[in-house]
């Protein structure tokens, strides 16, 4: 792979996960950020049932469900159209109350919800879960940091020297010279991950109904957002991403497709189907890097781009009308 090509992997690694412009420490220093600004209305007890005249959604999941990449999540994530959508045909008051954050995978959920981190799910009418993308991204991004000498708070494509970029491009270079020994590795993670949402999809469930018995809960599955990116490649696969990638998707997806025929309680939704019905695909795409101003216009980097795989508005809104679909809502 050539130099720009392999730094691009680097880059396109932490973008995945959502972890370039919002830094999911820096979400994570405060959770009341999680919630819109529908939190300020809080129901009258934690543990009780919203009044007749008012209902409560809680969002579940990742940097998709976040709204990241959005220029107001308050208003344009899927969670937020949907509440829009159920107040005007319900001519109640639906609260948005949502406790998705960038980067996480099944596990982090799982743990999330043991501390307490979703704190009017007890009382919610109503649960979406989007979770798995990083159970898959997640391992490319686990991967090339654990090849780049540096502590997590210097990796920030923002403020890294031409001699760092160059450091850590010559050490991901060296990790992944030997493709086999990296796929194999790789295909392990994966496998490993797979098995993780699996068993944690089981465990987030059990959680949800012990301290919640009555919502409706939908479960979305993962959309494949390289489909015509052909020429973008990944390390140590001879495959196209968009081929490979919907291979782990297909198997992503079946997990959650078992998950929720096993409890019949929960109403799958459809969204690869829907954004595989797209063209072009509604997401952010392909991407300039902002480089560092110490970057030389003749640096090999000067023409990095990446595909930022997070669904743009229109993506949030096809979300948001896959779900109200299958509620029987028109928005």
């Amino acid at each position: 792979m050539k130099r720009n090509g392999m730094f691009a992997v680097i880059c396109g690694a932490l973008l995945l996960t959502g972890c370039t412009a919002a830094p999911k420490q820096e979400e994570a220093k405060s959770i009341a950020a999680e919630t819109t600004a529908a939190v300020s209305a809080e129901p009258p007890a934690e543990t009780e049932p919203a009044p007749a005249e008012e209902r409560s959604l809680v969002t579940l999941g990742d940097s998709i469900a976040f709204g990241y990449g959005m220029d107001d999540p308050d208003t344009q994530r899927y969670s937020a159209i949907v509440s829009k959508a159920l107040s005007e045909r319900d001519g109640i008051s639906w609260h948005d109350y949502n406790y998705a954050l960038s980067g996480d995978d099944s596990s982090d959920l799982l743990w999330r919800l043991t501390k307490g981190r979703a704190k009017y799910l007890p009382s919610s009418d109503m649960i979406i879960i989007n979770i798995g993308s990083n159970n898959l991204l997640g391992v490319y991004e686990d991967y090339v940091r654990d090849q780049v000498d540096f502590d997590e708070d210097d990796i920030d494509l923002e403020s890294l020297t031409d001699e760092q970029i160059a450091e850590m491009q010559k050490q991901v270079e060296d990790a992944f010279a030997d493709e086999e020994t990296v796929r194999q590795e790789l295909e392990t993670r994966i496998d490993e991950n797979l098995d993780l949402l699996a068993s944690d999809l089981e465990e987030i469930y059990t959680w949800i109904r012990n301290v919640n018995e009555d919502a409706e809960i939908y479960v979305l599955n993962i959309y494949n957002p390289y489909r015509g990116n052909e020429a973008l490649t990944l390390p140590g696969n001879p495959e196209d991403a968009a081929a490979y990638a919907q291979t782990q998707i297909d198997r992503a997806n079946t997990i959650l497709s078992e998950f929720t025929a096993k409890h019949t309680d929960l109403i799958p939704v459809d969204v690869a189907a829907a954004f595989a019905a797209c063209d072009p695909l509604p997401i952010v795409g392909k991407t300039d890097a902002e480089l560092p101003a110490e970057v030389s216009p003749d640096s090999p980097l000067a023409d990095l781009e990446y595909v930022d795989p997070h669904p743009n508005e229109a993506g949030q809104k096809l979300i948001a009308d896959t779900i109200l679909a299958k509620m029987g809502t028109a928005e």
